[in-house]
């Protein structure tokens, strides 16, 4: 059942974001099949399977995978720069959220409740727009 309960948050997720997107939104997201579905939004596909350009920053230094199964690479999203990020807390815990590139450019727009892979929940970051705008 934690599957189909992961798939129901990344649902969850799509839909928060889906009344922000825009023609050229990019959300990057690990398991992209409920969120690009709902969202309707371009994805960045942090494993690679339809965003071969992710590839490259893998494999990531095994600290940053701590007890996940699964861990972001930090250099694709500073790269990339989507315009949000969704990942339970877990897959970014030793290594993404601790980048001080990325607590420069994202800010943690929702926070869903769930405690599956021992998350500190999911997690939906929204890119700093540094301009000036929000």
């Amino acid at each position: 059942m934690a599957w189909h309960q992961l798939e129901l948050l990344y649902q969850q997720a799509a839909l928060s974001l889906k009344p922000l997107i825009k023609e050229n939104t990019v959300i990057a997201a690990g398991d992209i099949g409920a969120m690009g579905w709902f969202s309707e939004a371009r994805i960045l596909d942090t494993l690679g399977l339809i965003s071969p350009e992710a590839t490259r920053y893998y494999p990531i230094d095994p600290a940053m995978l701590g007890d996940a199964p699964y861990s972001v690479a930090p250099d694709l999203i500073i790269d990339q720069q989507p315009d949000y990020v969704v990942i339970l807390e877990t897959y970014g815990r030793n290594g993404l959220l601790k980048d001080p590139r990325f607590k420069a450019m994202y800010r943690l727009r929702e926070k869903i409740e769930t405690d599956i892979y021992s998350s500190d929940g999911m997690l939906i970051f929204e890119r700093i727009d540094l301009s000036g705008g929000s």
